[in-house]
């Protein structure tokens, strides 16, 4: 799914805020702009990082809402195998055509009993976390003004 995300690499995109209630789901996202210079990170604990570029959420900040949540899965984005794109759409924000978490919702669940309607399956992809969404409703994505 072609969006204003696109302009950037996925890996650019943080999640600022993220909110699931009533089936709805809300992913408020803020483009990381890498620091000008290096700096030394202090994790705590003794333990620092010295001399990187700090990616700080100072950028361009997106929503994107779903509408009619069946189900949802989200996960650490390196805990992805690569095979598992080859029936996706290209985007930070794709649909798959063929999907194994859709194909266990219509086998193994009652979703498919008790939610009337043809199932999507998306998937947002930010630099630490992507999101597994079942819905019936493609999401809407906006600009959200700096404040």
């Amino acid at each position: 799914m072609k969006s204003a995300l696109d302009k950037k690499n996925y890996q650019k995109w943080l999640v600022d805020k993220c909110i699931y209630e009533d089936c709805s789901l809300t992913i408020d996202l803020v483009c990381g702009m890498t620091s000008d210079e290096k700096q030394n990170i202090d994790l705590g604990g003794g333990i620092e990082i010295k001399g990187v570029y700090a990616v700080e959420p100072k950028g361009e900040r997106y929503r994107v809402y779903f509408d009619d949540v069946v189900l949802l899965q989200a996960f650490d984005e390196c805990a992805h195998k690569s095979t598992d794109l080859e029936h996706r759409d290209e985007g930070v924000i794709g649909q798959y055509t063929s999907s194994s978490l859709l194909n266990y919702v219509r086998k193994e669940t009652l979703l498919i009993d008790i939610v009337p309607g043809e199932l999507m399956h998306f998937e947002v992809m930010t630099g630490d976390d992507w999101f597994h969404v079942i819905t019936r409703e493609e999401p809407i994505v906006s600009a959200i003004e700096n404040s």
